[in-house]
Order: structure tokens, then sequence, then C-alpha cells
């Protein structure tokens, strides 16, 4: 089981302002049209929770594998859309809520829980069950206090989340169950606070981010309650998990300014080991701005930057064994790829168009041939992952 490609794991249009309300539509192969996202009325802060979280579907579940699409909808409320894959369906609408301090769904797609703001200082989570198309607060509402980040358990009963008083004084990590029993912190505050990321694969490790320490990668131990950190130096990202050891890709770098792309390492999470596998000290040099593992964890799928001229170079994807780095493959008619996610029906990545849209792009198992399956209006999506029943 591979961690869910929340990480940032996607990241289309990093360090960049919203764009205004873009509209999702299907391929010209794909069985019909969405309805509208756009709620009828404004989303806003508010601890009223039909008001500020709104399904737009009476009932979804994912019969397959699906991909699941997060993008601003103006005013720092974000809309998700899903896309079901092999074969590709329409795509749906499911869901729009205000502004937030993160979200995740349930693995299998069932549950959405998200942090949403209810007031300046305060936020509290609520989920939504997508069968039912019903959503309640799940989490008391505590005045200048934010609940923050939520991760559900890999067995999907528990949710953990990060709190903070007045947004900045961290309060540690508590967990819950969904069924209202069971709340309680399990690690304590530590001054930078947590940006809860995921589980690791095992489910014996929270992946979290330092709030104010550069955003450095680590994973909390949950039976020791001790910390192995990436390297608390230097801001990085986890990108993706695979069961076999070592387990995690880290993106070193990559955001905000200058070239795009950073470095990619692979990281022993047990034992803290690391090893570069692509980056600008590469020969040649190179970054990278994406990457997944391949579903049976042998291979990385990667959207290369190449940095062996001054010029800035359009990605571009490859895919290598992490054993051999430096025998990358490049995948042909992949110019422009973004974000790119590997799931059993073959990679899907993201391209800008020239008129600054977006497009979701599927490849055969074989790579041999490409369908575009999507299109975003606006270039700014902020989030692609993929889940499954």
């Amino acid at each position: 089981m591979r961690i869910p490609a929340a990480a940032a794991l996607a990241i289309l249009a990093a360090c960049t302002a919203p764009a205004a309300v873009p509209s999702l539509s299907p391929s010209p192969s794909s069985a019909a049209s969405p309805s509208s996202a756009s709620p009828a009325t404004p989303i806003v802060v508010t601890g009223d929770l039909a008001r500020s979280l709104r399904p737009l579907v009476p009932a979804w579940r994912p019969d397959r594998q699906t991909l699941i699409v997060a993008r601003s909808t103006g005013a720092g409320a974000t809309t998700l859309d899903a896309i079901a894959l092999d074969p590709v369906g329409p795509a749906t609408p499911l869901v729009t809520f205000g502004p937030s301090a993160g979200w995740q769904l349930r693995s299998d797609g069932s549950l959405l829980a998200v942090a949403l703001q209810t007031a300046a200082d305060s936020g509290r989570i609520a989920m939504l069950d997508l069968r039912a198309g019903t959503a309640r607060w799940v989490t008391d509402d505590e005045p200048g206090v934010w609940h923050r980040w939520p991760v559900w358990s890999p067995d999907g009963s528990l949710i953990f989340y990060s709190a903070a008083k007045a947004g900045t004084t961290d309060l540690g990590i508590v967990r819950f169950s969904i069924n209202g029993s069971g709340k309680g912190p399990i690690h304590g505050p530590d001054g930078n606070g947590r940006e809860l990321i995921a589980f690791t694969p095992d489910g014996a490790a929270l992946v979290w981010s330092a709030v104010r320490a550069g955003g450095s990668t680590a994973v909390l131990d949950l039976a020791t309650g001790r910390d192995r950190v990436f390297d608390d130096t230097t801001a990085s990202t986890a990108l993706s998990f695979r069961a076999p050891r070592p387990r995690a890709l880290v993106l070193v770098g990559g955001c905000c300014a200058g070239r795009p792309g950073g470095s990619l390492f692979l990281w022993d999470d047990l034992d803290n080991s690391r090893r570069p596998l692509v980056g600008i000290d590469s020969a040649p040099p190179a970054a990278i701005g994406g990457a997944d593992w391949s579903p049976d964890g042998r291979l990385v799928v990667a959207t290369l930057y190449d940095r062996s001229t001054p010029a800035d170079s359009s990605g571009r994807l490859v895919y290598f064994d992490p054993a051999d780095p430096g025998g990358r493959t490049a995948i042909s008619g992949t110019a422009g790829a973004q974000a790119v996610v590997w799931p059993r029906s073959g990679i899907v990545y993201t391209r800008m168009t020239a008129d600054r849209s977006t497009e979701f792009v599927q490849l055969a198992r074989d790579l041999g041939a490409s369908t575009v399956i999507a299109r975003v209006a606006e270039p700014i999506v902020a989030r692609i992952l993929v889940v499954a029943p």
C-alpha cells in the first residue's frame, strides 16, 4: 500500500495565487458533462456547516480506482471532482467547501474529513459521508483554537489532527474515533507545529512536516513517540511511500522562487538513511517536479526538468529503477508534464495547454498511447490523488 497521493504529492502550481473559478470538462470521449461546481451562494467563513460545506451530488461512491482533482473555486473555496479510471468515466463534481486547514479522503473514497475555518482564529473538523451526502461536525467548537490537517488511520476508523491556539501556539496531535469515542492526545506540543500528511504504509507512523521549521519532512513513530527527521535544516516534501524499504521518495527544494523542481531522494525512514536519485548535482544536472511509485513499488515515474542549460525547459516524464536512476527512460509525448500519479490503470499526469488550461492525460499501461481524460479551464489545480473502493 502506497501513501495517498497527498503530499503535495502532486503540486501543479505551487506558490501561485488562486485564479478565477475554473470549470472542469471531460474529454470528448467522456460519457457526459459534469454539472456546474459553482455554489448557488458564496461559501463563507462560519460555524454553520451547511454554509461552509456543500455536497454537489446526493450520493457517490467509487466503484473502481478514481482520480480526485482538488481545485480552487475562488474566495478560499475548494471543489473536489472525481474521474473514474479504467475505463475512464465522466468528471463528477463531488463537494465544495470553504477556507480550510487541510482535508483528506478516506482511502476508499467514502468519507471526507476537512478542517474548516469557523472564525478568524478558529477551525474545527467536519466529516462528509459521500455515500449519503450528509455532513456533521466531528470535533468540538473551541473558540481561539484551530483543528488542522486531519489524517485518516489506515483502517479508516480514526482521525488524527494537529491543534493550535490562535493559529500559532502548538497544542500537539489529537486522535479520536469517528463514532465519538476514544478522543485523546498522542503527542504534546513541540513549538513548531505539525502539518500531518498521511500514515506510512504499515500504519506504524505518521508522516508530517514542520510548520515553522522550513517544512522539513519527518515521521512520528506511534509506538515510541519518537520522531525520525529527514533533515531539519532543509525544506522538503514527502512525495510517495511504498511498502519495501527504503520506501520514501522525498523532494528537497522545488518551491517557491527560482527555477522549477528540486532534488529527489530515496529515504529509509526506519533507519534514517538516504541517498540522492536525481538532482542538480546529477550528471547531467536535472530537477524533479513530482514523482510517484509504480503500483508494484518497483519503478519511479517523475517529472524531470533539464538543468544542463541556463534556460528553463518544460517538464517531461521519465521512469527508472531506483537502483539505477541514471538509467532512466524518457516517456515520449509528455512535454509540459507537471503533476504525476501512477494508478493501476496507467500513469496520469497534468500539463498546461497554450490557452493556459490544464489537461489530465492518462498513458496506456505499455506507455504506447495517451488520452486526455479531462480539462480544467484555468491553470490552477491544487492537488490530485487516487482513491479506490
